[in-house]
């Protein structure tokens, strides 16, 4: 080559990585500007618009876009009407009375000192005694997909990767039906972790360059964030939060540098995360043991078994999910991430011919470990022996599948980033024709179980779609447009599953609501309780900051006050429940009994005065129809879900 050509090919390169840096600044101010004005108008993805929820649902408060979704119902009737909760008593929510503690379970401080810091996001809850309820939400909702998308290409970097599949891997996670149907959980257990091991990467970094102060403080806020591992949906955070934090620990270790930087980093951080960490978990030692100790989902043991390949594969085919429910099963539990990412990840793998030194490839088999195990553990069945290996046997199957593909995300953007230029075509050939159909084959398989309504154009319309990503992100691992054409063909399958929602609906600006706002301010001041005998109800006590009898029960129960209503247990597997709801039904005049719907309801026929007995600072409840007692007199009458709703004050 002469050398006036090797000049212009090496201005062209430079001026190439010039637009990718200046890409990458516009796209990281584009996610900061998108994220404010989300904030700015309060609109969020939460389905709290549902017809349930609304004092008249012909006549809705404020502006939706889009429909709300009833398989949804853990997000509006728990998530989010706990975040609302926090902001109206500007403390912890008014979950059941009857309930533990569920700090752990929904990353809620309830005054500890340690869980203050690492549930940050609701602790920020609080401001809504300053900003607008709708801008702290909406703030709130979207906190962890702004920290995946700046934090994630970052983390790339750190490890020798590229920034821009970061990006590309970002949009994996975000744009997957699992992070869809599941209301962007997904995304909150990972986007903190990768912040945290991020910030561990940057504090080593620090070290290494001889400063101080800096490293230090990056080190305890890295810290905390890895000490909130352990919360939330605690089987997705095993599959998901662990291999990103060995993989960042493992590739500081391994670096051919002095020992003291590598001990300053993981020391301190490693340090704070233990200290914060176990501090949190002793704070909820309770609610921890009433969740472990329960019926269901406590004593739940899983074993690995093989899932369907449609099911596990079949990620890029589920945008029949927005117009059909699948048979045997619903749009949450079927909806999957990228798992194809495997696939890709694989055979990019086998084209590169020269991998380097293990030390040089630490991150990748620590990714290609942990997908691999969770592939295996929804693949195989490992009968009873599996439900005795410690961790894995908290992960169902089902629920490792429907996640491990954002493994596969990460490892694929790792992967990529050193594709050599050499063979670049065949690969991302052979790279576009396995994934493509791997995909159609996954289609096929839904068609004929769960999804028949789906045409056999989708089923290769999304073959093809998969192919194409594929081929020009294999193609064009630098460019940015190849990126967000991808990004663009990844939004298909879950475009319109997720209503856009401009503030909290009528769960704040109905005149029902309005009015439980204010009796929640007199019921905590007084230390006074209220239940109803309606869940929609229920959800909206909790959102107005109502102590109540009924509602949810996230971790488990309270023994002490379950045993009130049932003094000698006899009915504790139908009340010694998590992850679910309280719910009672008016019966004056007849004797308790207890009930379960077999999963996250329990349900309790009782007569009010009983109840008030039982519970003497019972002082309010609703009914959905006229009641008649002793204790029993009418208060108001309201509307709510478009019904007639009763309170009557107990006395």
């Amino acid at each position: 080559m002469s050398p006036l050509m090797l000049s212009r090919l090496q201005s062209i390169s430079v001026r190439g990585w010039h637009w990718v840096s200046v890409s990458d600044r516009l796209a990281r101010i584009a996610v900061i500007a998108v994220y404010a004005f989300l904030v700015i108008t309060g609109a969020t993805t939460s389905s709290i618009g549902i017809g349930e929820l609304r004092q008249d649902p012909s006549r809705p408060e404020g502006h939706q876009v889009g429909s709300s979704s009833a398989i949804r119902s853990d997000e509006f009737n728990a998530f989010s009407p706990i975040a609302i909760s926090i902001m109206a008593t500007g403390a912890a929510p008014t979950t059941s009375y009857l309930a533990a503690p569920a700090d752990v379970v929904h990353r809620y401080p309830s005054g500890g000192f340690f869980e203050t810091f690492v549930y940050f996001d609701s602790t920020l809850l609080r401001t809504a005694t300053i900003l607008p309820d709708a801008m702290v939400f909406a703030a709130h909702w979207w906190l962890p997909a702004v920290v995946l998308f700046l934090f994630l290409p970052k983390w790339f970097e750190q490890i020798g990767s590229s920034r821009n599949m970061g990006w590309l891997s970002a949009f994996l996670i975000a744009l997957s039906p699992a992070a869809s149907w599941w209301t962007m959980m997904p995304i909150q257990l990972i986007a903190y972790t990768v912040a945290g091991s991020s910030l561990l990467l940057s504090a080593y970094c620090g070290f290494t360059s001889k400063r101080s102060v800096l490293p230090l403080v990056q080190s305890v806020v890295g810290g905390i964030l890895l000490a909130g591992i352990p919360s939330f949906y605690i089987p997705w955070s095993l599959v998901l939060g662990l291999p990103v934090l060995a993989a960042s620990a493992l590739w500081i270790l391994t670096r051919e540098d002095r020992l003291l930087p590598k001990t300053k980093a993981l020391g301190f951080t490693g340090g704070v995360a233990l200290i914060f960490g176990l501090g949190t978990l002793l704070e909820n030692a309770t609610g921890i043991n009433a969740l472990l100790n329960t019926v269901y989902p406590g004593s739940r043991r899983s074993t690995g078994e093989a899932q369907p390949f449609g099911f596990l594969f079949g990620a890029p085919s589920l945008g029949e999910l927005k117009d059909a429910v699948p048979i045997g099963s619903n749009q949450s539990e079927m909806s999957t991430a990228f798992t194809v990412t495997f696939v890709w990840a694989v055979v990019i793998w086998l084209g590169i011919s020269a991998m380097g030194r293990w030390r040089d490839n630490v991150v990748t088999l620590v990714l290609a470990f942990s997908g691999g195990l969770w592939l295996l553990w929804c693949t195989f069945n490992f009968g009873p022996m599996g439900a005795q290996i410690p961790l894995l046997n908290y992960v169902q199957p089902a629920r490792a599948a429907q996640v491990c593909g954002i493994i596969g995300a990460l490892l694929v953007g790792v992967l990529l980033s050193r594709v050599p230029d050499s063979h670049r075509w065949r690969l991302s050939i052979a790279s576009a024709l396995t994934t493509g159909l791997v995909t159609a084959y996954a289609g096929s398989q839904l068609q004929l179980s769960y999804l028949p309504t789906m045409s056999r154009k989708d089923v290769l319309l999304a073959g093809a779609g998969v192919a194409v990503v594929v081929f020009i992100v294999t193609s064009f691992p630098k460019s940015v447009f190849s990126v967000g054409i991808a990004a663009v063909l990844m939004a298909i399958p879950v475009y319109g599953s997720n209503p856009l929602i401009f503030g909290l609906g009528d769960l704040r600006a109905s005149a029902t609501a309005k009015y439980f706002y204010s009796e929640g301010t007199v019921s905590r001041s007084t230390g006074s309780l209220w239940a109803s005998d309606r869940s929609s109800v229920d959800t909206l006590l909790l959102a107005n900051g109502v102590p109540s009898l009924t509602g949810v029960q996230r971790s488990g129960p309270d023994m002490s006050k379950w045993t009130i209503l049932d003094p000698e247990q006899r009915f504790a597997n139908d009340w010694n429940r998590g992850g679910g709801f309280i719910q009672f039904f008016w019966t004056p005049g007849a004797s308790p009994t207890f009930s379960n719907n077999g999963t996250d309801r329990t349900i309790v026929h009782i007569d009010p005065c009983d109840l008030k007995k039982s519970f003497p600072s019972l002082t309010h409840i609703t009914a959905s129809q006229e009641l008649s007692g002793a204790c029993l007199n009418l208060e108001k009458e309201l509307t709510w879900s478009g019904q007639e709703t009763l309170v009557y004050k107990v006395s």
